[in-house]
């Protein structure tokens, strides 16, 4: 069987972004990386841009020497198993599956099989990610750096020593799009009846989120200290974070981060 460099095992949003800034960035050419996907009309999709293709997973992981997992957590008790039984050599894991923990892909693939766990979020498909990344004792210093190399083309990386901070860490990284989406849309319906368009409110809040975000990126301020900037005394600025106080903002955001991290805990009993 002919052996590829990379392979997507779940070749859907996430999972082809990933592989298509892999080749973007250089370090695969388009026929080292080999999709699976069940989708016939995705995979002729696929096959048409010059990848490799397949609708066998179990062949996919034998044929592969790194293999993406990106399919849902809830197929891993599916899929494990039946990869366990098709593999001559031990591939490099990636797996991109939230609360699939090393102690239940271990457990089917087996202690000697390297994994990298891997929470990226959405805009990492548009190179503008930010990934954390943990190792298992199995997989080297070196694959964690080339898999670190791989997810730095797509946006920012952090590498944590401790499987559990990938649980800790999703509400401010892999959940945070949501989040933010969902302050977007209720800035943009505030603005509308205020009679400003949606196409012009969601312009403007998308590029001072933006600006804002590179402002907390030069480090030399922190977010209270920004805030204060912009809250001048018997200003505008100051009434609206009044408010956002007054209804516990802060409390909010905990609660919500506490009970997004339970879930990723329960999704890996």
């Amino acid at each position: 069987m002919e052996k590829y460099r990379f392979g997507v095992l779940g070749a859907g949003n996430m999972g082809f972004a990933i592989a298509a800034g892999a080749v973007r960035a250089g370090l695969f050419r388009p026929d080292e990386v080999l999709l699976f996907n069940r989708s016939a009309e995705k995979r002729e999709k696929h096959r048409q841009a010059g990848y490799a293709v397949t609708d066998d997973y179990a062949a996919l992981y034998a044929g592969c020497e790194i293999v993406l997992l990106a399919v849902k957590p809830q197929n891993f008790d599916e899929i494990l198993p039946v990869l366990a039984l098709n593999a001559v050599a031990k591939p490099l894991v990636i797996s991109i599956a939230a609360g699939v923990t090393f102690r239940k892909m271990q457990a089917a693939l087996g202690v000697d099989t390297p994994i990298i766990r891997v929470m990226p979020n959405t805009p990492l498909m548009l190179g503008e990610g930010a990934a954390q990344l943990v190792k298992n004792e199995a997989a080297s210093e070196a694959q964690l750096s080339s898999v670190r190399a791989l997810f730095d083309t797509m946006g920012v990386t952090v590498v944590f020593d401790k499987e559990d901070m990938l649980n800790e860490v999703i509400p401010y990284a892999g959940s945070a799009p949501a989040y933010i989406y969902a302050f977007a849309d209720a800035m943009v319906q505030s603005a509308a009846e205020h009679g400003i368009s949606e196409d012009d409110a969601l312009m403007l809040f998308c590029q001072t989120m933006i600006g804002a975000a590179k402002m907390m990126l030069r480090r030399d301020k922190s977010p209270a200290e920004l805030i204060a900037a912009v809250c001048s005394p018997g200003g505008t600025t100051i009434e609206a974070m009044r408010v956002l106080q007054a209804r516990g903002l802060r409390g909010m955001i905990a609660e919500a981060s506490d009970k997004c991290i339970a879930r990723a805990y329960e999704l890996g009993k």
